[in-house]
């Protein structure tokens, strides 16, 4: 999730009026995918470091346990 600024967001919203479509399709389908160029260009084409960076994540993920915790009443106190 990305958060734009008031100067970002209004350059947007003009660059997709005169596109006659929203901000949220310029998003999906100009500046997402130039942005994922850019970057492949920047490294070189080589997407292994992301591709590592998700299987290790993903591997820390199914590492984790998680702990099943029951909800047991209060014993009653005794008078």
């Amino acid at each position: 999730m990305q958060s734009l600024g008031d100067s970002a967001y209004t350059k947007l919203r003009k660059i997709a009026a005169d596109r006659d479509i929203t901000v949220q399709e310029l998003i999906r389908a100009i500046v997402i995918p130039d942005w994922l160029k850019m970057d492949e260009k920047h490294n070189g084409g080589d997407s292994s470091s992301s591709e590592r960076h998700r299987k290790r994540i993903s591997r820390s993920r199914t590492r984790s346990q998680t702990l099943s915790i029951a909800a047991m009443p209060k014993p009653k106190k005794k008078q």
